[in-house]
């Protein structure tokens, strides 16, 4: 079945569920039934575009070109249509309209959006419309980017009628249909070209630069193939919220939203020519062109800056760590200080370093991400993110990469984001630089090394000789993933030295992170166990809920919950044995972060374990695996005192089989 047929299907059976939006907001129902009964009429009636024949005779892109005009009845329709459906919805920023009297077709100007729904085109058209004389004027002269799928159904093709569009195709399109990508390749180029002729005639081009609708409703990456239809324009940026609840992707019926249209201040991207810029407008801004990097970039980014400034702070998506996170005000912009009160470099590229950089990133700082690996620091510092840990978040200004071990110099403060098992890889080129620079610190890393001591701390001090008064570590409750998306959290603080901690705390406190005094503040030891453990015991509750599920099937929380209990007390009493204060595991390091790593959603110690009991070994390693690996290094494993690690270790590391282990060690678990 065709998406026309199925979309055609769909409007038959459940159309007509829409009337009692239309009485809702103040139709009587006949008149809601006849403007539902004339959108049926015409969405099937009103013809694909012309351009849509080049796909079969490529031969007249010439003839036929890549511009479709508007079609007044279609266009007075949906206006009378989406009326009531937009009660709702308000317009902010008429105000900056006013700006672009005179550039308009003096000046190439483009118009940006977020994109959320089906139908934003449509309804960027009908609020600006309704918008007054200058938003209406605007919206007359829009010309919006299309591709070619979004002409093939019904409905939003008569959508696309309200106001001029250009076809173009996508890179996936293209991919999809390799027979017909020369043909794509010329219609978006004589799209471009089409796009400025536009332009000089008085034309609004209008895209959407995330390159399709958000799934969530958060921004997505900007697409670069967008550049050339913004670099050297004035762009007026558009924010939307609220069109995925009209029309949910998932669905075809509409709902009454709350939503809203801000429009910011147009921008000059780039620059004019000397005479064009000779009688440019003096109040509109300017983003230049940066003096080295990458340009196209620069300027993608920058787009996403301008449309997301007028964002909630939750929509915020790939660029959300760009914005300050611990004021009050939303969408203030970090910058880099003129003036920063630290330097903190952070030793190794790892999810949890990046994620501890871009909370430090919100204070008055400057954070230096230090890696050997010279691409990987090359092409971040290009990209303005970890393009290893992190390639879908952008990083802010006050955050770089080097891979020369001199930058260690200037440390006010030291953060240790090294895996334990990359710590030779690191460590072995920047000793001398951390022993000469006296400056503290700080453990971010949960984990066991392969040491006799087995914790990070103790090998920085024995084998690096780093003085304890300059140790700390910091731990708790939490995923990086999460924390790089902002989501609320926190951590706990222990120190040889009281002194360390309040600036610690002061340094990675904000709007979403919140950090404590451990239980016991110089319980160091403790704090280190009950990150390194609960890795090793997350792998082992992944083993049985994958050995249960496969066995019993379904839901298995009953018996994960009523094990948990006997899995934390094996691991508060194997922390305790290698040091660590028992009053310690009840705090966030111990007990909620065993929790978390158990139960969680985006555990991956737990969920190596799951899949090892499905048949399937993971590739990466996880702090878990490794932890395992080493824990004989640290303590002589017990079957009868431990036997839940012990059971671990003998499947995951000596490969033993699991199943014949689980029988025996739910007969133990059953004498405790």
């Amino acid at each position: 079945m065709t998406e026309k047929e199925a979309t055609l299907g769909r409007w038959h059976k459940e159309f007509f569920e829409n009337i009692h939006l239309f009485v809702k907001s103040g139709l009587t129902e006949s008149e809601a039934k006849s403007i539902l009964e004339e959108f049926l009429v015409l969405s099937q009636s009103t013809p694909k575009p012309k351009v849509m024949d080049i796909f079969q005779e490529p031969e007249r892109l010439e003839e036929i070109g890549v511009y479709t005009d508007i079609r007044t009845q279609p266009r007075d329709f949906m206006l009378k249509f989406l009326d009531p459906i937009m009660k709702k919805f308000k317009v902010e920023g008429t105000e900056n309209l006013k700006l672009l009297d005179g550039v308009i077709g003096k000046y190439p100007v483009t118009l940006i959006s977020n994109h959320l729904s089906h139908l934003d085109a449509p309804a960027i058209f009908t609020l600006l419309y309704n918008a007054g004389p200058e938003g209406k004027k605007i919206a007359e002269s829009l010309v919006f980017i299309a591709g070619r799928l979004a002409f093939e159904p019904d409905f939003t093709r008569l959508g696309l009628y309200m106001f001029g569009t250009l076809l173009v195709c996508s890179k996936k399109d293209m991919a999809d249909n390799p027979s017909l990508s020369d043909v794509m390749t010329k219609i978006n180029m004589r799209a471009f070209r089409n796009s400025q002729k536009l332009q000089s005639d008085g034309k609004v081009i209008s895209i959407f630069p995330e390159g399709t609708r958000s799934r969530d409703g958060r921004l997505m990456p900007f697409v670069d193939t967008v550049y050339h239809y913004v670099a050297n324009k004035v762009i007026l940026p558009i924010s939307l919220e609220g069109t995925e609840k009209i029309l949910p992707i998932e669905g075809l019926l509409f709902n009454q939203a709350v939503g809203k249209l801000v429009i910011g201040k147009p921008v000059l991207v780039g620059e004019l020519t000397k005479k064009e810029m000779l009688t440019f407008p003096t109040h509109i801004e300017q983003i230049s062109f940066p003096g080295t990097g990458d340009k196209k970039q620069f300027i993608i980014d920058n787009l996403a800056l301008l449309v997301g400034s007028n964002l909630n702070k939750h929509k915020h998506g790939t660029y959300r760590n760009l914005y300050k996170g611990d004021v009050r005000e939303t969408n203030q912009l970090i910058s880099f200080p003129k003036k920063p009160d630290e330097h903190v470099v952070i030793i190794g590229s790892s999810n949890m370093s990046v994620a501890f950089a871009c909370v430090m990133a919100n204070k008055n700082v400057k954070v230096t991400i230090y890696s050997p690996d010279s691409e990987m620091v090359k092409q971040s510092n290009e990209e303005k993110r970890d393009v290893v840990h992190y390639p879908i978040y952008k990083l802010p200004p006050n955050i770089e990469f080097s891979d020369k071990p001199e930058v260690l110099e200037s440390a006010t403060l030291f953060i240790q984001g090294t895996n334990p098992w990359e710590f030779d890889n690191i460590y072995s080129k920047i000793r001398t630089y951390l022993q000469k620079n006296k400056s503290p610190m700080v453990n971010v890393i949960k984990g066991f090394t392969g040491s006799k001591k087995g914790l990070i701390l103790e090998d920085l001090h024995e084998l690096l000789l780093i003085e304890r008064d300059r140790l700390a570590v910091v731990s708790g409750a939490c995923y990086p993933d999460q924390i790089m998306e902002r989501k609320i959290s926190g951590f706990e603080i222990s120190a040889f030295e009281d002194s360390l901690i309040p600036k610690l705390k002061e340094l990675l406190t904000n709007n979403y992170i919140f950090t404590r005094t451990a239980i016991n503040s110089r319980d160091t030891k403790g704090v280190q166990l009950g990150g390194a453990l609960k890795t090793v015991y997350a792998l082992a509750m992944g083993l049985v809920e994958g050995y249960f599920k496969r066995e019993l099937g379904g839901n298995v929380d009953n018996t994960l919950f009523h094990l948990s209990n006997r899995f934390f007390n094996e691991m508060v009493s194997i922390g305790v044995l290698l040091g660590g204060d028992p009053t310690t595991f009840n705090g966030l390091s111990g007990m909620t972060d065993f929790m978390l790593a158990c139960f969680g959603s985006d555990t991956r110690d737990r969920k190596y374990g799951y899949d090892l009991a499905y048949g399937t070994r993971p590739e990466k390693i996880t702090n878990g695996f490794y932890g395992l690996k080493v824990l004989p290094n640290l303590i002589q494993l017990d079957e009868k005192r431990h036997p839940i690690v012990t059971a671990a270790y003998r499947t995951v590391i000596q490969n033993e089989d699991f199943d014949l282990i689980a029988e025996k060690l739910q007969m133990q678990l059953a004498r405790f």
